[in-house]
């Protein structure tokens, strides 16, 4: 008699980890950037322009560090619960978010070091024009929510639809009372 136990997914904590250093970024620089900007540059001898364009830099790394870290983490753990169909699309919407995130984000750090003025110039003003960080978290965001609902199905959290109920609309009563 063989007793084999059943398979048990490892929780995504390295996926947490970086999503959670990311928040500790993102807070540090927003803290830096509110209270003590005058403070920090002077210690770092550096003018408060120059430390406003890395705090954005360092925040816009946080902001990527949140989403990426979040969105592997609820991949992994619909992969182990089962794949439902929200659960593809979640991805897909987080990987777009993330990436349209990250290209602005090269676009700033390209721009603030003076290196290919032609390719951060086109992107940066891409980004002014469509409010390319809203389109992103937009995305990102609608990823994460995805992701939730599938991970929610697949653990089938809300049960499941008995055959003989009909869907009902709004007004409807979903359970008659006798």
């Amino acid at each position: 008699m063989s007793s084999k136990l059943p398979y048990v997914a490892k929780a995504p904590t390295g996926w947490l980890v970086i999503a959670f250093l990311g928040i500790g970024v993102y807070l540090a620089t927003w803290v830096i950037q509110l209270f003590f900007l005058q403070t920090v540059a002077d210690f770092l001898g550096l003018t408060l322009v120059g430390l406003a364009g890395y705090l954005s830099i360092a925040s816009g790394l946080g902001s990527l560090l949140i989403l990426s870290g979040l969105i592997a983490a609820l991949w992994r753990a619909n992969v182990a619960a089962g794949l439902s169909g929200a659960s593809g699309l979640g991805l897909a919407l987080g990987i777009a978010g993330v990436g349209i995130l990250f290209a602005f984000e090269v676009a700033l750090v390209l721009d603030f070091f003076d290196l290919e003025k032609g390719l951060s110039a086109t992107l940066l003003n891409v980004r002014r024009a469509f409010s390319g960080d809203a389109l992103g978290n937009v995305l990102a965001f609608a990823g994460l929510a995805a992701l939730a609902v599938g991970l929610a199905r697949a653990v089938r959290l809300f049960g499941r639809r008995s055959p003989e109920a009909k869907p009902t609309g709004p007004g409807e009563n979903a359970s008659p009372r006798a």
